[in-house]
């Protein structure tokens, strides 16, 4: 990638992880009114308080992951996948700014098949 192409995607990231922590704050916001008058009308059913729950918690995972795209664009390891060692395509990078694994070891991931961190020594 050329220099003026990092400098879009590390700008992307940026802008991305800003919506994100906002997003973050106003449904916590959100969060505590809604419980707050759930609690007035008794307790909410639990399924129902585990998903409003999970809603920040999936935004502060994205948040930590683009936290980590941001420091391995630091450390110069942006867009190397981190089970394979190889370079994630640019087409995939550009859908999903933070992820870590290229398509093929994404797919090994989800299937539970996915072969050791390139460098990791077994024991």
């Amino acid at each position: 990638m050329t220099e003026d192409k990092w400098s879009k995607v590390r700008e992307s990231i940026e802008a991305e992880q800003d919506e994100t922590l906002a997003e973050i704050q106003r449904l916590r916001e959100a969060l505590k009114c809604e419980l707050e008058a759930d609690l007035e009308e008794g307790d909410p059913h639990a399924y129902e308080r585990e998903t409003i729950l999970a809603l920040p918690r999936n935004l502060e995972s994205k948040q930590y992951s683009l936290s980590r795209a941001l420091s391995s664009m630091e450390d110069g390891t942006y867009g190397i996948c981190e089970i394979c060692g190889r370079e994630i395509s640019t087409e995939r990078l550009e859908a999903l700014c933070y992820t870590t694994h290229c398509i093929e070891c994404k797919a090994h991931v989800e299937k539970g098949t996915a072969p050791r961190p390139a460098g990791q020594l077994t024991l």
